[in-house]
């Protein structure tokens, strides 16, 4: 029973901790949109679509960048758009198809990366 006080107190200190994390402009963040892109297979590269941080919920969001204001090249959207991308992009592997040749590379997933740093 006291691990599970434990647990709730360590959780509740992580909710606290990220709700007073002041998140960054996109100016600061060097966040641009590819409007050129925005009717790609956005699987295959480097786009908000395929970072940890970027959530889909009514409109693009990030747990790091604000979503009012300019990007770098001064235009306003008011979401993180899954076309664009910023300097804080951290790839979530599972969502980023292998475009390699061959059977022979094994899949790298968000697990298998992180795993690797634990060490």
């Amino acid at each position: 029973m006291v691990d599970l006080g434990r647990k709730i107190k360590e959780a509740v200190g992580a909710v606290d901790n990220l709700s007073k994390f002041e998140k960054f402009s996109k100016l600061k963040a060097s966040y641009v949109e590819y409007d050129k892109f925005a009717n790609s297979n956005l699987r295959q590269s480097y786009f908000c679509y395929n970072c940890i941080y970027w959530i889909n919920a009514d409109g693009g969001k990030c747990m790091l960048v604000k979503n009012e204001g300019p990007d770098v090249m001064g235009n306003e959207s008011n979401v993180i758009a899954p076309h664009g991308c910023c300097a804080g992009y951290e790839a979530n592997y599972d969502k980023i198809d292998d475009t390699r040749k061959g059977k022979q590379h094994k899949k790298v997933t968000t697990a298998d990366v992180t795993d690797k740093n634990k060490d």
